[in-house]
């Protein structure tokens, strides 16, 4: 090895040559210790390496059903829903662009989407849709990332704008004669193109606006200008900050090269998306903990909603990956592929237990026995069981809703966010709160107006039968009015409240009274009542404990270790564990436990981690070589050289490892010194 050569690959035992890698004992203990410490389910060791691939791939089809149709939710209803308008008004400035009066400064939108908004990709397509209705466009989608030197954006642009085709295109030919002469970075190449095929709109748009360098932006920008006269450019810029910090950064004669036009984009509500995922139609619902660490994440981070829909996304993954009766959430039950070991798995879990408890306490020990050994009949139970108990959650969300309508109310002075009631109800402990009662409280004071109104908007979740009763007595009332715009109130309303003042042996007190109510008063207070004991009747029958329903392990999933270790890692405790203590991952003989020491069958990096704890702030690279042949080579080998040449080039792996790792760097006093720059536990 010479010293201009970076490195080279280096094989010290024979083995190793003819590729054949050290045998590792598997710890199968070790592993289910790891298991239990990421919260898997207890049934899942009775099925891992059992289960069929015919099962695993139908398991797998029906995760890839689920988790499609929540995105595809999400996107229509919320995504596209918010960039309408936008897109709309984008379009429209784009239509509007006059290549004549464009000639001088360039037409340029500036859509400020918010930090919250992560679908530009989606505005930017949206727009096009409807450019493309309009006139004949192109779309350039530049990204910071695509973007190094001006050179590679103008190929970018060269060859992503050729590639398009029209609808009217689709049966010819976009890429004409192309001139070899030409630079591939060479505009003329895109001016040739847009004759051809008679262009009216080329778009470039800028994602991520703000990450672009400030000479790379202004260059181009630059460039663009000169061609504008030539080439109907348009471009938008997608920023995330505020439009006067992105015009500090461009110089005044870029800013001058531009027409801008301001664009505020509609930000996505992670509300919405929270609730389109858990809504009353879904199959697998998240539980209290992972959806509290979810949004507080999202609150601690200011991530955009796209980020929450991944880790919904990832949930149902985890869920169906790690849980084998999540076969069970297929739509058509009859078509489920269930082993023996599935029903074996469903006599382990906790719900089931419960169950065959309460079968016990009720003396009826003959269904127990079926169940534990008769195959069929646990079936019959379980599709009776996920029915029941997925309408049990369906109604559950409903009162959710229900409870959610109540407190838009204006006289409603508890006003909680529809996350926060569906993580008390997913917990069991919204019905004895004070949330409820204050929300119930509030509604007896509303005018007829609004009650009817209430009661309309409650059909959508409660029992349509006994709220249509209810509605029919209120029209009733209402229509025997002499005057149709006057609104009835309850006794509960506070216009039927007076103050009284009283003086005795000079000290004021203060009473309140009731008014006497009129005849349509005191009937519609009757009604009032009516409704608010129908309320308490429903929630009381809805807000149940998810935890307490059979088989809710299958419809809930609530397992927190694997969200926080992907979406909140810890790159740096793991590195460090793997370096101090590699029996644990390896599970090999040959390393030892932590309680060794250091050892010779240890990895090298290992050994020259544990040596470089050991050593102060600035470390002798001789001194941290001699500790390391001590403990790694062998004095009394017959070629002590090329013994030496081995250990060498280990030592030199793993210190090249723990550079690259940023632990250690050349000293800049001393130049056969280190300097440490972690240390363990900081």
């Amino acid at each position: 090895m010479t010293e201009y050569e970076p490195c080279y690959v280096f094989t010290p035992d024979e083995a190793v040559e003819q590729g054949h890698r050290p045998s590792k004992r598997r710890k199968t203990a070790r592993l289910n210790n790891l298991d239990a410490q990421h919260e898997v389910p207890p049934l899942v060791p009775l099925l891992r390496g059992t289960e069929l691939p015919a099962t695993v791939k139908f398991r797998y089809e029906t995760f890839n059903t689920l988790c499609s149709s929540k995105e595809s939710s999400v996107n229509e209803s919320i995504i596209d829903a918010a960039n309408v308008s936008t897109a709309e008004e984008v379009s429209s400035f784009i239509s509007s662009s006059d290549s004549a009066s464009s000639a001088v400064k360039i037409r340029t939108g500036l859509v400020v989407s918010g930090p919250n908004n992560g679908s530009s990709a989606k505005l930017f397509e949206s727009i096009m849709q409807r450019v493309h209705v309009r006139h004949r466009a192109i779309l350039v989608a530049l990204s910071s990332g695509q973007s190094p030197n001006l050179k590679t954006v103008l190929k970018y642009i060269n060859q992503h704008a050729r590639t398009q085709t029209l609808e009217s295109d689709e049966d010819t030919v976009i890429d004409g004669a192309e001139d070899t002469r030409q630079l591939n970075y060479d505009l003329q190449i895109l001016h040739d193109h847009i004759q051809a095929h008679t262009i009216d709109r080329v778009v470039i748009a800028f994602e991520d606006s703000e990450a672009f360098e400030a000479k790379l932006l202004g260059d181009l920008i630059d460039i663009l200008s000169a061609w504008n006269g030539r080439i109907p450019f348009v471009i938008l810029f997608n920023i995330a900050t505020s439009i006067e910090i992105f015009q500090a950064k461009l110089s005044r004669d870029t800013i001058r090269r531009l027409d801008g036009a301001e664009f505020r984009a509609e930000g996505l509500d992670v509300e919405e998306v929270f609730q389109t995922v858990n809504d009353y139609r879904s199959t697998l619902w998240l539980g209290p903990s992972l959806s509290d660490q979810m949004l507080q994440q999202q609150r601690d981070y200011i991530q955009s909603p796209l980020a929450l829909e991944e880790a919904v996304k990832y949930a149902y993954m985890t869920h169906f990956f790690a849980n084998p009766l999540g076969i069970l959430l297929a739509e058509d039950h009859t078509q489920v592929p269930l082993q023996k070991e599935h029903f074996e798995a469903v006599r382990n879990l906790p719900s089931f237990r419960r169950y065959a408890q309460s079968l016990i306490s009720a003396r009826d020990y003959e269904t127990v026995r079926d169940l534990l050994v008769d195959d069929e009949n646990l079936n019959d139970l379980l599709m009776q069981g996920l029915g029941i108990s997925r309408d049990a959650i369906s109604q559950l969300i409903g009162a959710v809703n229900a409870l959610n309508r109540i407190q838009s109310l204006p006289d409603c002075k508890t006003k909680v966010m529809w996350s926060h009631l569906y993580i008390r109800a997913m917990s069991g402990d919204l019905l004895n709160s004070s949330i409820l009662e204050d929300s119930l409280s509030s509604m007896k004071k509303l005018p007829s107006d609004a009650m009817h109104e209430l009661l309309n908007d409650l059909l959508e979740f409660a029992p349509e039968h006994e709220l249509r009763s209810l509605l029919k007595d209120l029209n009733k009332l209402t229509n025997s009015l002499a005057d149709p715009k006057i609104s009835l109130r309850s006794q509960y309303d506070v216009h039927h409240e007076t103050m009284r003042t009283t003086v005795v042996a000079q000290k004021v007190s203060l009473s309140k009274s009731t008014s006497n109510l009129s005849a349509q008063d005191a009937a519609y207070t009757k009604i009032v009542d009516r409704v608010f004991e129908y309320l308490q009747s429903y929630f009381e029958n809805t807000l149940i404990n998810p935890q307490d329903l059979f088989l809710n392990e299958i419809l809930i999933y609530d397992s927190k270790s694997p969200h926080r270790d992907v979406f909140s890692p810890r790159p740096r405790h793991a590195i460090e564990r793997a370096l101090s203590s590699p029996h644990d991952y390896l599970g090999c003989e040959c390393c030892g436990g932590a309680e060794e020491g250091l050892s010779s069958t240890q990895p090298a990096t290992a050994i020259l981690y544990k040596l470089y704890l050991e050593s102060g702030s600035v470390i002798n690279t001789a001194d941290l070589w001699s500790a390391f042949w001590t403990i790694v080579g062998e004095e009394d080998s017959e070629d002590e050289d090329a013994e030496r040449e081995r250990v060498l080039a280990l030592f030199s792996r793993a210190l090249a490892e723990l550079k690259y790792m940023g632990m250690v760097k050349n000293s800049r006093r001393k130049a056969d010194h280190l300097a440490k720059l972690s240390w363990k536990g900081l």
